[in-house]
């Protein structure tokens, strides 16, 4: 087993970006579905740190229990909706707009035009994130993601119907106004999906350099902390705002104390899902 978590610790994330970085090419290559490969891809990233967060996990206090699970899901069912809302509507408009209007890198290499897109797509994220810490309205619509005391895979998908309206109108905005190909957009979004997932990856991976290009599970983990000192890196898939506003936290070999929210600010706890999901309007 130690040999294993080894190889984990230091193969698992070189491991899934090749493979999403291959995926990716042999999807645009041969022309598959896209649709049916970026759900194929997620869902065989989520399981496969599901399975390695039960075998190796970072901290056991940090697993997925039964009652956070049920909680999870809970917000996981109010999210649905609003994700798959916004993206149809976001997809009527992108037929009506491609109609009229060519995009400005339409064009462009898979490359260069899915790496335009998630520059700019963080420059957007990184501030909306950013003054959602700031701002008390902003903070009550976020909080939701922030209120669990442990950070795990499928815990990424706490979050208030709100905040997920944003950043996805966020996403499928750029996409359109940018204009970049369907290849592009792929490519993109199954990077984003990857970063967002090892973020919470609750196992102990080591990256290196790679901390300064990607937010990953090292970085992001701080962001969950309970101390407001620590928790800085507001990137979700690239560093780079972190880096160049000064809010990049990278302590290596090191983890947070203790995860979540003080409890003396007197929140409700993350499983009451309506009183906190209601906390922007009152």
């Amino acid at each position: 087993m130690h040999y294993f978590k080894k190889l984990v610790q230091y193969g698992i994330y070189p491991f899934l970006l090749s493979f999403v970085v291959g995926v990716i090419y042999l999807a645009i290559t041969n022309h598959w579905d896209y649709k049916a490969v970026y759900g194929g891809v997620t869902a065989f990233i989520v399981i496969t740190l599901i399975i390695l967060e039960r075998l190796v996990p970072l901290k056991a206090e940090w697993q997925m229990t039964k009652k956070s699970f049920v909680r999870d899901l809970k917000y996981l069912i109010l999210d649905a909706p609003t994700i798959v809302l916004t993206k149809s509507a976001f997809g009527i408009f992108a037929i009506w707009y491609s109609e009229r209007h060519e995009g400005l890198f339409s064009h462009t290499n898979v490359f260069v035009g899915s790496l335009i897109f998630l520059v700019v797509f963080e420059f957007f994220q990184y501030w909306y994130h950013r003054l959602s810490h700031t701002y008390e309205f902003l903070w009550r619509i976020h909080i939701a993601h922030h209120l669990p005391d442990k950070v795990y895979v499928i815990m990424h998908g706490v979050f208030n119907p709100l905040n997920v309206f944003i950043v996805t109108a966020i996403i499928q905005g750029l996409i359109i106004l940018l204009g970049v190909s369907p290849e592009a957009a792929l490519a993109a979004t199954l990077m984003i999906d990857l970063q967002s997932l090892i973020s919470h990856f609750n196992v102990d991976i080591r990256t290196g350099f790679l901390n300064y290009i990607f937010i990953n599970s090292e970085t992001h983990r701080f962001h969950h902390s309970a101390k407001v000192e620590e928790s800085q890196n507001f990137g979700n898939t690239l560093a780079i705002w972190d880096l160049i506003f000064g809010t990049f936290h990278y302590r290596p070999n090191e983890f947070p104390e203790k995860l979540g929210v003080d409890p003396r600010l007197g929140y409700p706890e993350s499983d009451q899902a309506l009183k906190v999901l209601t906390l922007p309007f009152f």
